[in-house]
């Protein structure tokens, strides 16, 4: 992976899009300011939205840059719809990405079915090939073999190979040696150690799968954005925060797979930042799924995330999904209780009121019982249709036998209540006081359920940036390049050898910069060491240094609320490289300014009241900073509406945040 140092001059625009499940977002940045635009999604076509939103911002045909983020590779893995893989491996170990490592979702269940797996087991290949723990070679796969698994290959017509050999990333060369062997076959091969330099098979294995999977699919896909979108530059997003090219990003397609989320959390802990918080919470609420993100240090990011039941060891922002939008359509299990989501109403038919729909969804309950303009979204141009909603809820209040908002009301609370979850997960899960953690909420419907839930959870500080409806196409505007590197490193920590580990550090960091750090203006390298008690799966990330182990057992302990009388040891070092260049600085100190954002626009009157039983509202442009209001209310603007429950006390902030807190907070 080759990083890009090249910057867009200061006359040229840069442009962000965040394709979600029912709109596509797009920012754009120029001489002219800032610029929101949303476009429904094109499931069967993505880039189609995207260019429909670049043509809708004036912003086709002009040189700049392009960053994007999405979840196509993520919905290819969670439906199954990605590349015809098969899976080459040492002999005898060809059922180890089904074994996994034996977790049981239930416990007490005796009839536990068989783990999802992406390659069926007659595409799974074991080889004559194998390498002892030791390092020493037990076996070696010879060429008349590799010849007729080529054949074997060529005669099922696979799309995408993965070659995941024990103890590779201790000697990936045998790996290697099998590639060459297969290339004639020119397909997209992933080698497991190309991706992952670290033990525990599974881990690697599943990894490598993924990436397969979903290579030929993005490939084809960022291919057409790309040439479509030209003389725009085509960057994307990585799972762990930063961008880069489409060129190098098409090498691993798997570390952008988690895109969209990542610019959420770029967002989210943009303007945590200069409101003073030094932790967040990202609560990202759009039409398909809820993101819960943590917003925290450089080197809080997570190993291992679950792409549905699938394993992906790539660094990644801490994030826990949901499948419960504004689209989330409610409906009644087998023993006749409500739930909502996780299937939804998407962008066609979408919500029942969008005019199209028949089933009862999120925001139809929200506008059932006033909580959003039935004059319409997106400043009125997307109109709403009240008697489709309250027809979708009375189906569900006749099951109920109960009237329509009490139906509606219930939706909600349900909604609420899987929401939650994650929310909990990240500060009390965690070790950490909600009261001393800021919520920060966006998305289209996030600031309809932010309050909500905070009285839940425990949250006294809500964050509603300006833009919070794009807010994930605002964070990749001001995103800077980000490159990650890692190596191992077994080490045992005692209070002597401290000073290796900080060594190990300081000369890790220093081969990564010398390696790459020509590449940029003033670069900036951050070494972090994966920590763990001798024996143990819990591993933690701190800063590499002579403090790393006194680091370990303070977040040891916040985690888990004891420590351990056990050795620590050190299994990795990764390198963060990134850098701030003078464009990066002056966007986000444009962000900063509310001037900067475009003045939504207010439809011919706005009455009071949303409809006849609704909350007073107000448009989010008519107030003025460090204006407070109490609620119950309702703040409009075009990509969003934020709901002010009662108890809670919102204050414009001069740089454009609605600042929402519990009034005996305010009143302290």
């Amino acid at each position: 992976m080759n990083p890009d140092p090249r910057e867009p001059s200061a006359t040229s625009l840069r442009v962000a899009a965040d394709t979600g499940g029912t709109f596509t977002d797009l920012c754009i940045l120029d001489r002219e300011g800032l610029r929101f635009h949303k476009v429904p999604s094109s499931p069967a076509a993505p880039e189609q939205a995207v260019l429909a939103g670049l043509e809708g911002l004036e912003a086709t045909g002009k040189k700049g840059r392009l960053l994007h983020g999405s979840t196509v590779g993520l919905n290819a893995i969670l439906t199954g719809r990605g590349a015809k893989v098969a899976l080459i491996t040492n002999e005898g170990f060809e059922d180890l990405c089904e074994i996994g490592r034996q977790e049981r979702t239930a416990l007490y269940d005796l009839r536990v079915p068989p783990r999802p797996t992406l390659v069926p087991r007659s595409l799974r290949f074991g080889v004559r090939e194998r390498r002892l723990a030791s390092g020493e070679r037990a076996s070696r796969a010879t060429r008349a073999e590799l010849r007729e698994l080529a054949a074997r290959l060529r005669k099922r017509r696979v799309e995408a190979l993965a070659i995941c050999l024990l103890h590779s990333y201790a000697h990936p060369e045998d790996e290697e040696r099998l590639a060459e062997a297969l290339r004639g076959l020119r397909i997209p091969t992933t080698l497991s150690a190309g991706l992952l330099r670290r033990h525990r098979e599974y881990e690697r294995f599943s990894t490598a799968i993924l990436n397969a999977f979903v290579h030929p699919v993005l490939d084809r896909y960022w291919r057409r954005l790309a040439r479509e979108a030209a003389p725009l530059s085509l960057h994307l997003v990585r799972n762990e925060g930063g961008s880069l090219p489409v060129e190098s990003a098409l090498e691993t397609p798997l570390r952008s797979v988690l895109s969209g989320p990542a610019g959420g959390a770029a967002g989210a802990a943009f303007w945590a930042e200069a409101a003073g918080f030094e932790r967040a919470v990202g609560f990202d609420m759009g039409g398909t799924s809820a993101d819960v993100t943590a917003c925290g240090k450089a080197h809080e990011v997570a190993d291992v995330a679950f792409l549905g039941p699938f394993a992906m060891a790539l660094p990644t922002i801490p994030l826990h999904s949901v499948g419960c939008g504004g689209g989330s359509i409610a409906w009644f299990d087998e023993d006749g209780s409500l739930r909502v989501g996780p299937r939804s109403a998407g962008a066609d038919p979408g919500p029942a009121c969008y005019g199209r729909g028949t089933e009862p969804t999120v925001t139809d309950a929200h506008l059932v019982l006033g909580r959003l303009p039935p004059w319409g979204l997106l400043g009125g141009s997307f109109p709403l249709d009240l008697d489709r909603a309250l027809d979708a809820v009375g189906r569900i209040a006749a099951v109920l036998g109960c009237d329509v908002r009490n139906a509606a009301e219930g939706i909600l609370e349900v909604a609420d209540a899987c929401m939650a979850r994650p929310l909990r997960s990240f500060t009390l899960g965690q070790g950490m006081d909600p009261e001393r953690v800021c919520l920060v909420a966006f998305g289209g419907a996030g600031g309809l359920h932010a309050a909500r839930l905070a009285d839940r959870i425990g949250f006294r500080n809500i964050l509603v940036p300006p833009g919070a409806g794009v807010l994930s196409a605002l964070g990749m505007l001001a995103m800077p390049p980000v490159f990650e590197f890692e190596t191992a490193l077994f080490l045992e920590l005692d209070r002597t050898n401290l000073s290796v580990l900080a060594g190990a550090a300081r000369d890790f960091g220093r081969k990564v910069l010398a390696a790459n750090g020509s590449r940029f203006r003033d670069p900036r390298v951050e070494v972090a060491a994966s920590l763990r008690y001798r024996g143990m799966l819990a591993e933690l990330w701190v800063p590499a240094g002579r403090s790393a182990r006194e680091h370990f057992e303070r977040t040891f302990e916040s985690r888990f609320g004891f420590l351990q009388e056990l050795p620590v040891e050190c299994l990795r070092l990764r390198a963060r490289l990134s850098f701030e260049s003078r464009r990066t600085l002056g966007i986000r100190r444009r962000l900063r300014n509310p001037r900067a954002f475009p003045r939504t626009s207010i439809p011919c009157t706005v009455p009071a009241r949303l409809g006849p039983r609704g909350l007073p509202c107000i448009h989010r442009s008519e107030m003025h900073p460090r204006e407070t209001r109490q609620g119950p209310l309702a703040i409009l603007e075009d990509s969003s509406t934020t709901i002010l429950e009662k108890g809670w006390t919102c204050r414009l902030r001069d740089d454009g945040c609605l600042h929402l807190t519990r009034e005996e907070q305010a009143e302290a």
